[in-house]
This record gives C-alpha cells, sequence and structure tokens, in this order.
C-alpha cells in the first residue's frame, strides 16, 4: 500500500460523504429518526450535532497518534493488544457484511422503485448489477474513488442547501422549530436517533495510512467535514417543523418536499441524488473491510476487495427470494454488531490514554538526550 499518497482534500470528500451521506440524512432519514421530535426539528439535529462531538472525541483522540488500515482496530490494538482488537475487527466485519447486500436492496426496492415506479419489472435485474459495479468500482485506483466520492459530495452538500432554501422559502421557519414540543423523552429519542445516523463518520479512518499528512490530515479532515455537514444538516432542518406533515411523512420526504415546491424534474435529481448517497456509503464500507482485511492479514489491498465482492453478490442474488424480510432480517443483527464494535473502541480508550500518557515522559528523556550538546572534547 503507498502511504500518504493521497492528497488532503481527498480524504475530506470521503469524510463529509462518510456522514450520512449528508443528502441521505435529510432526504431519507432524518425525519424518521427525530419521530415526535421533529416538530422541533431545529432544536432535535443541532442537539443531536452536539451530542455526536463525544464520540467524535474519541476517534480524534487516538488519531493524534494513529492512521492505520486497521482503523478502528488499530484503536483498541493501541490500548489493549492485539487479541481485543481481532475481536473488535471480527465485530464490525460482521455488522458490514450483513449491511452491505441489504442497503443495496433498500436503494432497489425503497428508494430508486419509489422514484420511477415503472422500475418495478427490473429491480431484480438492478439488485444483482448494481452491486456487481459496486465491486468493478472499488477496484478502481483509490485516487479515482475518492475522488469520484468528493465530487458526489459536493453535489450533496448543494442539494441540501436547495431542500433547505426551499422550506424555508415555501414553508416558513419560525423559533418553534427550536422549542421542544414533544416533552423531554420524545426530544432525547429523537436526538438520540439523528445522532446515531453519524456514526458512519468513522469509515474514513481506515484510509489514514494513505492520505498526505497522516495523522494531523485525519484529525484536521475529520473536523472540516463533520462541521460542514452539521451546518448544512442544521440549516435544512430547521424549516421541517413547518413542512406539512404528509411531506414529512413520505417515504422519501425530501423526494416528496422537492416534488410539492419544485417538481418532478428536481424530485427525480434529489431521488437520484439520495440514492447515489447510500451507494457512496457503501462504497466507503467495502473500501474499509477491504483495508481491516489487509491490516489483519496483509493480503493485497486490490484481491481483497475482489474477494469481499462475491459474498456481496451472491447475498444480493438470495435477497431476491424475499427482499423486504432480507432486510429485515440483516438489520437489526448488522446494527447491534456496529454500535458493539464501536462501544469497545470507547470503552478503551481510557486505556489508551494512560498508556500514552506513561509513554509520553519516556519519549520526551529519549529526544532530550539526543538533542542535548555534547560535552566539550578534553583533548
Amino acid at each position: 500500500m503507498r502511504q500518504r499518497a493521497l492528497p488532503p482534500v481527498l480524504f475530506v470528500g470521503a469524510a463529509v460523504a462518510s456522514i450520512g451521506g449528508p443528502l441521505a440524512l435529510i432526504a431519507l432519514y432524518v425525519p424518521g429518526a427525530a419521530g415526535r421530535s421533529v416538530s422541533s426539528s431545529g432544536l432535535t439535529v443541532l442537539l443531536a450535532t452536539v451530542v455526536f462531538l463525544a464520540p467524535l472525541a474519541v476517534w480524534l483522540g487516538y488519531s493524534e497518534q494513529i492512521a492505520s488500515a486497521g482503523g478502528l482496530a488499530a484503536f483498541v490494538e493501541a490500548a489493549v493488544g492485539r487479541t481485543a482488537a481481532r475481536l473488535q475487527a471480527l465485530v464490525w466485519i460482521v455488522s458490514y457484511f450483513l449491511y452491505l447486500p441489504y442497503t443495496v436492496t433498500y436503494v432497489v426496492y425503497d428508494v430508486l422503485a419509489v422514484v420511477f415506479p415503472g422500475l418495478g419489472p427490473y429491480r431484480a435485474s438492478l439488485e444483482l448489477a448494481l452491486p456487481a459495479a459496486i465491486v468493478l468500482f472499488v477496484l478502481a485506483p483509490m485516487f479515482v474513488v475518492l475522488a469520484a466520492l468528493s465530487a458526489a459530495a459536493v453535489v450533496q452538500l448543494a442539494l441540501v442547501a436547495v431542500l433547505g432554501v426551499l422550506s424555508f422559502t415555501n414553508a416558513g421557519a419560525t423559533g418553534s422549530s427550536f422549542s421542544p414540543h414533544a416533552g423531554s423523552a420524545a426530544t432525547s429519542r429523537g436526538v438520540g436517533g439523528v445522532a446515531l445516523l453519524f456514526v458512519c463518520a468513522s469509515l474514513p479512518l481506515f484510509f489514514g495510512a494513505e492520505i498526505r499528512g497522516a495523522t494531523r490530515t485525519v484529525r484536521s479532515g475529520l473536523v472540516v467535514a463533520y462541521a460542514a455537514v452539521a451546518a448544512f444538516l442544521v440549516f435544512a432542518a430547521v424549516p421541517l417543523a413547518s413542512v406539512p406533515r404528509a411531506l414529512r411523512d413520505a417515504g422519501l420526504p425530501g423526494v416528496a418536499i422537492a416534488q410539492a415546491y419544485s417538481g418532478r424534474a428536481l424530485a427525480v435529481t434529489v431521488g437520484l441524488a439520495s440514492a447515489a448517497s447510500v451507494v457512496g456509503l457503501i462504497l466507503l464500507e467495502f473500501l474499509a473491510l477491504g483495508r481491516l482485511a489487509h491490516w489483519l492479514l496483509g493480503t493485497a489491498i486490490r484481491p481483497t476487495l475482489a474477494a469481499i465482492g462475491i459474498p456481496f453478490v451472491v447475498a444480493d442474488a438470495f435477497s431476491l427470494i424475499n427482499p423486504d424480510r432480507f432486510y429485515d432480517d440483516l438489520l437489526r443483527p448488522s446494527l447491534i454488531a456496529l454500535f458493539l464494535s464501536q462501544l469497545i473502541v470507547f470503552a478503551v480508550f481510557p486505556l489508551f490514554r494512560l498508556r500514552t500518557s506513561r509513554a509520553a515522559p519516556a519519549r520526551r528523556s529519549w529526544r532530550t538526550r539526543q538533542t542535548s550538546p555534547r560535552p566539550p572534547s578534553q583533548s
């Protein structure tokens, strides 16, 4: 693997794409995740972005010293050793091996089929073609893949802004968007539900060894990306409280808002871009899986990605038997494994801090010995 070869801007682009993706957040997920607190959408999303600063701070803390293809597992190894890191990696791998195929099913049956009702007879073919195309694309040079994801991330942010402007213009916005109308319990659940949507922001951590600037780029890139997505998301979320409930509760809220306030052309654009937003997340997860396997096993990246692609495509072929049940059966265990893998990372962080604080004096002492002037010669 080439070390520190990729420009930092591509890391930032990948980080933006990993948070949601950003268009999918506002167009597909946030209204449902907020639940009853969507009537306080501005407050709910703002608090969610603040709450998520806690896990972000943990990742940034690890990244002060670690930029590795092992990503989260490398963090755990630095804290408590290789055995625990392998356990964390196994749980994380299970999560995303389940996530990849059922998310393709979601894109085909729940997003594209709604945007294009005439797609019905072709859904099975698309269910097989899409994962095959994803596998081929991740085998391209990393620069090409991240450049495409970065360009898509810019488009997503632009469309998030468009949806926000349309909602402000047509539905208006009042200070009530920042008032808790649903009660503290419902608001807390809404804040937690929205904050959990950001968890894939950890995916770019697996690319740290390939980015110019390593730990410095990882830390600054995550901060810049998160700040940008949070700002756009809060902007677009504020008027959601004033948007008619029929639009907020639609299967694809962003598409419904675009259709109602602009027309079919923008609705199709938002629908396609939302699907691309989710597919971008699949690409990042696929790339991260390949790098984690490389870190664990020492295998070459491209053959590893190709090997991962085989069960990915086969699983989507099995999904054709019953797409709805396939999605429902895999969703819960995937999320449980994902949150458990993250919990391990957070739980061992104090031990990482303890280890690094003990090692710091030794490093400082070594540097002092290396830089101290030599005594004058006695000759």
